[in-house]
């Protein structure tokens, strides 16, 4: 599929649809598990990252994330925390998508696991300005953060014990706030 074929298809569709490798991907269903954790773990993003701060915003997965670093590649995490003001890719008038994630997080889930961490990985790691990449399991306690160190190197942390914590921004978020009421 060409580029201009996902533009088409992405301005008709009734689903999320990311492009990688000439394809259009699409996102597979939701359930109510995955709903929830992606709504409850953006609340906590937001006490780190209010609408009173102009520096950031929350969006959630209906925002796509073009990664010029990549040949063409447009992706839609659970969610992203964006840095202001916007700069968008206009591929159209009217249809634009973010450039500059700060922070991206995707909610694990079996049939999407693969995908989100072979193919999404090494592209978000190729984002310029992206400083952390999250990847919270929907099935046991597990985080996996990802904080770049520096313009090609990051240091990616693992989290299992509910006990666990860890700091976005100098904010600590804890496994038992992101799990609360699954485990």
């Amino acid at each position: 599929m060409s580029f201009a074929e996902y533009w088409d298809l992405l301005e008709k569709a009734e689903y999320k649809i990311d492009y990688y490798e000439h394809e259009a991907i699409a996102m597979s269903y939701e359930n109510e598990a995955h709903s929830e954790m992606v709504t409850e773990f953006s609340h906590l993003l937001k006490g780190i990252f209010p609408r009173t701060d102009l520096q950031y915003k929350v969006h959630n997965s209906n925002r796509p994330i073009y990664i010029q670093e990549w040949d063409q590649v447009v992706f839609s995490p659970d969610g992203s925390v964006v840095t202001q003001p916007p700069v968008y890719f206009e591929y159209r008038p009217g249809m634009t998508v973010e450039t500059t994630p700060f922070l991206v997080f995707e909610v694990l889930f079996k049939s999407m696991r693969k995908y989100d961490l072979g193919e999404k990985l090494p592209c978000y790691k190729k984002i310029p300005g992206l400083q952390y990449i999250l990847y919270i399991d929907l099935e046991r306690p597990w985080v996996t953060v990802y904080e770049r160190q520096g313009a090609h190197s990051w240091m990616d942390v693992e989290y299992t014990n509910l006990e666990a914590a860890f700091d976005i921004q100098g904010h600590t978020l804890r496994l038992q706030d992101i799990y609360l009421n699954v485990f």
